[in-house]
């Protein structure tokens, strides 16, 4: 392995390279990224023996080597850690519930799914295998997937199929046992049965974009994670061409942290046993958001001199705060100045740093409802939950969206859980919703908004 440098790179040179990766990839780098983006300069220059930093700028300028130079530095910078059966619970929603409706939209076998963004495979497998599951033998082919990434070297390992046990620990053994071959040194291969439903294929997103209209259409695309760090613009025209490539009835699966909510009305949001897609309907006419009035279904705020057992409030200044904690202090300035679409970017942008970062979803789930957008909301309400059951201002959120969301006998088993929160260990959000909230000042807003 080549021997990162230890070369100077002048922060011009970082402003070129942030604005190529952009126009690359659509990826936009945070200055926080730019330490990341030093290390992977530094070990593309050692892999291409190269001792100066303004020549690397020239090898990723112009021409077929710096076109396939431009897509490794991406590629570094982009590359994460995946599995077979990343949130298994998506798999079975998709096996036990998508899959099954199709025929009746009119979608039959073999079943066109798009997995965009699939790096070394695994999700596009994982989608066959949930296929063949579904099938049960009924059909040859039930689906065929196209899996497409911008990075060559990730889908020579994913034609390859051969991955180490560490990647295969979210599959139940029963699916290891039918769809793996083990291999020596820990490994296993794909079997033959899945490999063959998966067409594995080079694209570019940004590229893709600038295609003209038409192509395949799909019954469901992946697109995981993928659009996390992109500009909201970028992002809307993406999934406009998602919707585009999507059958009647279609449904597109995000990341989870990923939202539509300011990106697109042309999707409706659905749920299945907590697992959020968003489908196109037949006909989608624009929703227009609802507003929340100012105080209105609000959490409380609070009393002067009011202080929670435990509650550590905002941020103390002086303490280390987290890259993900940081964005999330900057998503609430921005939502103070009423910019809420900049505010859920940068929410995404923390979850995606830290995906137990419950103030990232608690402040989405708040931005969402007061949008309008209940279902949304109450997804990143749960999240928080999951991740910190104590995190009451969460629970409050979630009461809030049933109730918005017309369902009266479920907001008001919720209140009631807030109230028995209280009296035991409550956690509270580091952002100025939770500052000075009291119990008793969190029991009285409860009671005034429980049913009498």
């Amino acid at each position: 392995m080549p021997v990162r440098l230890r070369v100077n790179i002048p922060p011009e040179l970082f402003t070129m390279l942030r604005k190529l990766i952009e126009s690359e990839s659509g990826i936009v780098l945070s200055d926080a990224k730019l330490a990341h983006l030093s290390s992977v300069v530094r070990g593309r220059m050692a892999a291409l023996g190269l001792s100066d930093a303004w020549d690397y700028l020239s090898a990723v300028g112009e021409g077929t080597a710096a076109a396939n130079e431009r897509g490794e530095l991406v590629t570094e910078l982009l590359i994460g850690e995946t599995s077979f059966y990343r949130t298994p619970g998506l798999y079975q929603v998709f096996q036990e519930s998508i899959l099954p409706e199709l025929p009746d939209r009119g979608v039959v076998p073999p079943v066109p799914v798009w997995s965009a963004g699939c790096s070394t495979g695994e999700e596009a497998y994982s989608i066959a295998m949930a296929a063949l599951e579904w099938s049960r033998g009924r059909h040859a082919v039930p689906v065929r997937v196209w899996a497409t990434d911008l990075h060559r070297g990730a889908l020579d390992i994913a034609r390859e199929g051969i991955y180490p046990a560490q990647a295969l620990r979210e599959i139940p053994e029963r699916l290891r046992t039918k769809y793996f071959e083990p291999l020596d040194g820990g490994r296993f291969r794909v079997s033959e049965a899945v490999r063959h439903l998966v067409r594995f294929e080079v694209l570019n997103l940004m590229e893709f974009l600038s295609c003209p209209p038409g192509g395949d259409r799909f019954a469901a695309i992946f697109c995981r994670n993928v659009m996390i760090y992109f500009r909201a613009d970028t992002t809307r025209r993406l999934v406009e061409r998602f919707r585009d490539r999507l059958v009647d009835g279609g449904v597109l699966f995000l990341g989870h942290s990923e939202t539509l909510w300011g990106i697109s009305d042309a999707f409706r949001l659905e749920q299945r046993e907590k697992v959020f897609y968003y489908r196109k309907p037949a006909a989608a006419p624009p929703l227009p958001p609802v507003s929340v009035a100012p105080g209105a279904g609000g959490a409380p705020r609070p009393s002067p001199g009011e202080s929670p057992s435990g509650n550590p409030g905002h941020a103390a200044e002086g303490l280390f705060v987290s890259p993900a904690m940081e964005r999330v202090l900057e998503a609430e300035r921005k939502a103070d100045a009423d910019q809420p679409e900049e505010s859920l970017r940068l929410c995404r942008e923390a979850a995606a740093l830290d995906p137990s970062c419950i103030e990232a979803d608690y402040l989405m789930a708040l931005l969402l409802r007061r949008g309008g957008r209940y279902a949304e909301a109450l997804f990143h309400a749960e999240r928080a939950l999951s991740t910190d059951p104590r995190f009451v201002l969460a629970e409050v959120e979630a009461a809030e969206c049933l109730s918005l969301m017309g369902k009266p006998a479920e907001a008001a088993s919720r209140w009631k859980g807030v109230l028995r929160s209280i009296e035991g260990d409550v956690r509270f959000p580091r952002l100025s919703a939770g500052d000075g909230v009291s119990r008793k000042t969190l029991r009285h807003y409860v009671v005034s908004r429980m049913p009498h």
